[in-house]
């Protein structure tokens, strides 16, 4: 006779596929998953406390944004009803005597600022890395801290710096025996002193950033380098900085967006001048629409800058992409 039906044991062939797993089976990094009805209610709960971040981000961020991109086409003053006037605002903005001057003073300070702080910040990283490890932490703290003060305050020191009777940097050639130069009133000494803000350039995002990234590299290269004898320089040339190209392209990116669109130094300081020695397209957007109340000429100046740092970012992202 035959087993019972409730003793035989069915064994799948070689070919046959293997059974579904039952849910108390079923893991994820080891752990089961939740129950069905359990997931959906997380995933509701979830949705209810992000919608209204989702909300204030959309209406304060995006929808502003996306505004200014559609008011270049109108004329507007912010209190009659906006006018289109299509791509006029744009050639004006193009036509007017400032455009070279603005165009040629943001790429030299976008230029200068990504070349004097890369640098610095790259080599304070390296320096800060590789101190003994009490030292080094007071070093990152204090490289770190002018990080939170507040950027008018800053600017405020520079301004004394830079006054051409009292300020700090003139004493220092009258003790030579020297006379100092007016730094902000000279048109060809204005820009460069726009650019001396924040010296030595080090506190500063950039230089976390590229201190993180050469805490994380391996550290059987660094050994590697010494037992073949190079020196500090070749490995931060050689070693680091092609490992770390993923930090200069973040600190590239952010730091060119920063100085493009960033104009309060210019206007606390010079307000553009002397003549136009400093006029920047963020500053001439700030002029036209909350002093000339022409919004809608502001907004299309906004939209121009918009797309320069758009282009910027994706010539940077592939100009300095990983090659692996």
């Amino acid at each position: 006779m035959g087993a019972p039906a409730s003793q035989t044991t069915a064994h799948p062939g070689p070919g046959a596929a293997n059974p579904a797993p039952s849910q108390s089976d079923r893991k994820v990094r080891g752990r089961p998953l939740a129950p069905r009805g359990r997931r959906f209610g997380l995933n509701r709960a979830a949705t209810v406390f992000i919608l209204p971040s989702m909300l204030f981000i959309g209406l304060f961020t995006y929808y502003p944004a996306v505004r200014s991109l559609i008011g270049g086409f109108y004329s507007w003053n912010g209190f009659s009803a906006p006018q289109y006037v299509g791509l006029s605002q744009f050639r004006e903005y193009f036509s007017s005597p400032t455009f070279t001057p603005e165009a040629k003073n943001v790429v030299l300070l976008v230029l200068g600022w990504l070349l004097i702080t890369l640098v610095a910040q790259f080599t304070a990283a390296e320096v800060v890395a590789h101190l003994p490890r009490r030292l080094g932490s007071t070093a990152k703290y204090l490289f770190a801290l002018p990080i939170v003060l507040p950027p008018v305050v800053l600017i405020d020191l520079w301004a004394y710096m830079f006054n051409p009777t009292d300020g700090l940097l003139n004493k220092i050639f009258n003790a030579f025996g020297l006379e100092g130069p007016n730094w902000l009133g000279n048109e060809h000494l204005a820009l460069v002193s726009i650019l001396l803000i924040g010296f030595p350039w080090i506190s500063n995002l950039g230089f976390l950033i590229f201190l993180g990234g050469i805490q994380n590299l391996p550290q059987e290269l660094m050994e590697a380098s010494a037992l073949d004898g190079a020196s500090a320089l070749r490995r931060w040339l050689y070693v680091d900085a092609p490992l770390l190209l993923p930090q200069f392209r973040v600190a590239f990116i952010l730091g060119g967006l920063y100085m493009a669109q960033n104009f309060v130094p210019i206007l606390l300081l010079t307000n553009g001048g002397p003549g136009n020695a400093t006029m920047v397209p963020g500053l001439d957007m700030y002029e036209q629409a909350f002093q000339n109340d022409q919004y809608g000429y502001g907004m299309a100046i906004g939209t121009l800058l918009f797309i320069a740092m758009l282009v910027f970012t994706l010539f940077t992202m592939r100009l300095l992409r990983p090659r692996t």
